[in-house]
């Protein structure tokens, strides 16, 4: 991996995968550490900022590409990455050559489409019971309602059904969302005290994802969670 150059990614271990890298961000070389956890058929990558320092050391540490175990994972995550500033974090996300700083060109996001009944209730029910803020634009032609909490983002359409069906009856099982929270158990308690049905209690699912599942007013099963380090 060329210094000199504008970016670099090292993969040190592809079999649990981890590595370090480096790019320009606001004119200063920014030095990093990543961390991929299996999720299902992808990674879960976690990128946390370094020190120069810290980035050398891990060149002396692994100067060459090894077949790492978990162990050998945990201890470089534990290492380099937690307890440092994260930068970057998601499935199949890590830095890339080809972004640009404020660049419009890459995928900024997903937001969840909700067709509902009753476009008001169900904002209500949203900003209420589950902390979320609410813009409405219902004199646009298509009225909507835009949800948001953190970096989450539901829009309310009215449908001109009486009820909602969620993924769970249209096709056997499903979730209707899937919101990930790095604090599964405090935001369960908070809901819980607003008197949120849940119907699944937090518990870690056969694909080791530490994750909770309510019901919302509708009727959709929204789930709140995360990838489980996997010991082997």
């Amino acid at each position: 991996m060329n210094d000199d150059s504008d970016f670099g990614l090292r993969i040190i271990s592809n079999q649990v995968r981890f590595g370090s890298g480096f790019r320009i961000f606001n004119g200063k070389k920014q030095y990093f550490a990543w961390h991929g956890y299996p999720d299902r058929n992808d990674d879960y990558f976690t990128t946390s900022e370094i020190s120069e320092i810290e980035y050398e050391r891990i060149n002396e540490e692994y100067p060459e590409e090894i077949c790492a175990d978990r162990e050998a994972a945990d201890v470089f995550r534990q290492r380099y990455v937690d307890g440092h500033l994260t930068i970057l974090e998601g499935r199949n996300r890590l830095p890339d050559k080809t972004k640009k700083e404020n660049s419009v060109s890459g995928i900024r996001g997903l937001s969840c489409i909700f067709p509902v009944p009753d476009i008001l209730k169900t904002a209500g029910y949203y900003v209420s019971k589950l902390g979320f803020s609410a813009v409405g634009y219902l004199d646009c032609d298509e009225p909507h309602v835009c949800l948001y909490r953190d970096n989450v983002e539901i829009i309310l359409l009215k449908t001109d059904k009486e009820k909602v069906q969620p993924n769970r009856e249209l096709y056997g099982y499903g979730y209707d969302a899937y919101l990930y929270t790095d604090d599964q158990e405090k935001l369960q308690n908070s809901f819980l005290s607003r008197g949120v049905k849940l119907v699944r209690p937090l518990n870690i699912t056969d694909y080791q994802n530490r994750e909770f599942v309510i019901e919302d007013i509708d009727g959709r099963w929204l789930a709140f969670g995360l990838k489980q380090s996997v010991k082997r």
